[in-house]
Parts: structure tokens; C-alpha cells; sequence
């Protein structure tokens, strides 16, 4: 069985290493992303405007009215005064070929006092620039910046055989034979005369409950409807999102808008008195797509995560589905946790400090490995040249 697990543990640790490494160090940054990206480009958020604020409904009139070929599909909200909204906009469609203008999508900044645009960007757009280094480093840690769903399913598939590695790396360090306790305290020992070895070894060790809750929380943000939901399910259900059950509609029975960002804003907060939530509305965007309106509500670096209610396009008043931290059934609450376990917010300010460290942690195991591997490969070489000389001389003096 050992012989297995080390097989099985060497090519997915070499499959995934490059993978690993670079999410590794791109989590370690993104653990502060916002506070890096408001230190960089401090224009994107802070407004010197004093006075009420426009209602999140004029800010998109206003930016549309000044984009008349694009139209605003999501909008980030301020938490506090003086900073700006965020608001993201998509091509609409030219009525005359009923294809979407050929316009790119753009992120615009706004003053939420006087609703002038304090900045604009790109989103995502490569590479290190001030302006794109955060939003870059966010598409290139979840999907490696590539097109489509083409990136999440590969990151997807590297956490799914991460988590395994998790495991049988795990397995790997319990000892033959006894005192167990005894064999197995020097796994968790570093050598200066071994270093590299150690490292890899004693540091995966100690790490390993931190390594194993951050690789199942990849999985769950890449691959929730296709892997995550359905495993967590066979112990507790766990629902479908709005959208994997919009997206299994007939289109037909998906209706269209029939109201804009001021009447959803209304139904968000109608639903959210209803069900008892008090926190302000800081997320809010329009699912094209599937015709549905999404609020988020506190904080967005909240400990468990914002709390999201989903109702319809055509009728406000029909509540789709609600996501919120705490609530559901044990598989459910299991779920609404995974993003802030990955980014560490569930332990407040520690864990974030504690995810950017271990970021650079599971780089330095990925390096490690491959070492590892590298110079076990060219012992085998050597070691097999010098049993062919030795047997080329055996032959000669037989002759």
C-alpha cells in the first residue's frame, strides 16, 4: 500500500506544483487585496463630496446617461462616508443587429454625493500596472486569467487533487512498526543536515490543518454545483444556487425586467425587513442571463460572509432564494463558509494574516517537492549508470 501512496503522491505533487505555487503567492497578496488596491489607487475610494448620498438607482442613471452603449450590471456600495461606489458595466445590444455593441466591460468609480466618476478601469485587464495589479491577481488566483469557465474547472481539478494529497501526504508520515508516537515525532522534526527534505515533510505536517480546510474551500469555489454541493449533500442537503436552478429552466419561463436598480433596491430591502435582516445593502446586481436581482447585505469583510437574497426579474416580490451565514441546514452553512474560510476572514484580522503567510508556505512545499523529486531522480540515474559500468566490466573480465 506505502509504495502506492508514494506514487500517488509524487506525480500529483508534480502535477499541481507550478499550480499551487503560483495561487500560493497570489493568495498571500490577495489576503489584503483590498487594502493593497485602496493604497494603490486611493482615487478608486476615497471622495472628498460631503452631503446625502444619491440613491443607488441616479448613480446608475447617471453613469448609463454618460455610456449610452453600456448598461450597469452590478454595484458596490461604500460601508462608510466618504468613499466611492463601485459600479460594472456590460455592452447592451445594438437594436439594429441585435448583437451587443462592440464596447468593452468596464468598472467605473463613482462620488456618491454628486455622482461624477472619480475613476475607471478595466477589470482584470493584464497585468502589473498600479491600476490593474489587484483586479489581475484576483482573475489569475480563481481562473488563471483564461476565457470562459476554462481556468475555474483547471484550478477546480488541481484543489480536487490537492485535497487527495492532503490526505495520503498525511498518511505518508505515520511510521512502521512502534512506539508509534516516538517513530512519528521526528516527522515533525527539521534537520539542518536534511533541510530540504524536512521542510517538506515537518512543515506539511504542522501546516496540515490549515492546508486541508484551504484546499476543500478551492474546491468549493470552483467546481460548488459539479463537485462540492453534491459530496457535502450525501451527509447534509444542501441547495442548488439561483443560478444552477435558473439555469435548468426552460428560457421561456425566465421572463425579462420589468424594473430597474431603484425598484430592486426597494424589494431587496423589503425582503430584508421581512426576514429580519438589519444590515445595509453594500452589493446589488441584475442577472441578465437568468432574469433575477441579487442584494448583498454587511460587511464585506465580515466573518462568515455577507448574507444574499435572490428574487425575481418580472416580480420583485418573489423571493428566489436566500443565502445567510448561519441559517439552512448543516450542509448549507457548511457551504456559505467556505469563502471566508479561504480567505481567512472567519478568524477576523489574524486569519488573514495567517492565510498570507500560509500562502507563501504552500509555494515553498511546492518548490520543495519538486527538489525532492528532482534529486531522488538523479540518485535513481546515477545509481543505475553505475550498475551498468559495473556490469559492463563484470562482462569484459568474463570474457
Amino acid at each position: 500500500m506505502r509504495p502506492i501512496l508514494v506514487l500517488l503522491h509524487r506525480y500529483v505533487g508534480l502535477a499541481t506544483a507550478l499550480f499551487l505555487f503560483l495561487a500560493g503567492l497570489t493568495g498571500s497578496v490577495l489576503a489584503f487585496h483590498h487594502e493593497l488596491d485602496e493604497w494603490l489607487n486611493p482615487e478608486f475610494y476615497h471622495t472628498a463630496s460631503e452631503g446625502p448620498v444619491l440613491a443607488p438607482g441616479t448613480l446608475v442613471e447617471r453613469v448609463e446617461a454618460a455610456n449610452p452603449r453600456l448598461q450597469v450590471w452590478y454595484m458596490e456600495f461604500a460601508d462608510e462616508p466618504g468613499h466611492a461606489a463601485l459600479l460594472a458595466l456590460v455592452p447592451r445590444n445594438d437594436p439594429v443587429s441585435g448583437k451587443p455593441f462592440a464596447e468593452r466591460p468596464v468598472v467605473h468609480y463613482l462620488d456618491t454625493v454628486t455622482g461624477e466618476t472619480v475613476g475607471t478601469r478595466y477589470w482584470g485587464e493584464c497585468c502589473f500596472s498600479r491600476k490593474n495589479l489587484v483586479p489581475f491577481l484576483l482573475e489569475f488566483h480563481y481562473n488563471l486569467a483564461l476565457p470562459g469557465n476554462w481556468g475555474l474547472w483547471l484550478m477546480g481539478l488541481v484543489a480536487i487533487a490537492w485535497v487527495i494529497d492532503c490526505l495520503v501526504s498525511l498518511l505518508l508520515t505515520l511510521p512502521r512498526g512502534r512506539p508509534f508516537f516516538g517513530k512519528w515525532w521526528t516527522a515533525w522534526k527539521i534537520k539542518r543536515q536534511r533541510l530540504n527534505h524536512d521542510v517538506h515533510r515537518a512543515g506539511g505536517l504542522w501546516l496540515w490543518l490549515l492546508l486541508t480546510p484551504v484546499a476543500v474551500s478551492s474546491v468549493a469555489m470552483n467546481l460548488p454545483e459539479q463537485v462540492f454541493k453534491p459530496v457535502v449533500s450525501l451527509f447534509s442537503p444542501v441547495e442548488l444556487s439561483v443560478y444552477e436552478a435558473r439555469g435548468r429552466l426552460p428560457a421561456d419561463q425566465l421572463g425579462s425586467t420589468a424594473y430597474d436598480f431603484h425598484q430592486a433596491y426597494d424589494y431587496a430591502m423589503q425582503h430584508a425587513a421581512t426576514l429580519g435582516l438589519s444590515e445595509p445593502i453594500t452589493e446589488l446586481y441584475y442577472s441578465f442571463e437568468y432574469n433575477f436581482y441579487g442584494a448583498g447585505f454587511g460587511a464585506h469583510d465580515s466573518n462568515q460572509g455577507n448574507a444574499w437574497l435572490f428574487f425575481h426579474g418580472t416580480d420583485g416580490t418573489r423571493l428566489l432564494g436566500q443565502e445567510i451565514p448561519g441559517q439552512g441546514t448543516l450542509g448549507q452553512q457548511f457551504h456559505l463558509l467556505q469563502p471566508a474560510i479561504h480567505g481567512g476572514r472567519i478568524l477576523g484580522l489574524p486569519g488573514r494574516i495567517l492565510i498570507a503567510v500560509l500562502g507563501v508556505a504552500i509555494a515553498v512545499l511546492s518548490v520543495t517537492g519538486v527538489v525532492i523529486w528532482w534529486r531522488k531522480r538523479r540518485a535513481r540515474q546515477h545509481a543505475a549508470l553505475a550498475a551498468g559500468s559495473r556490469a559492463g566490466g563484470l562482462s569484459r573480465s568474463v570474457e
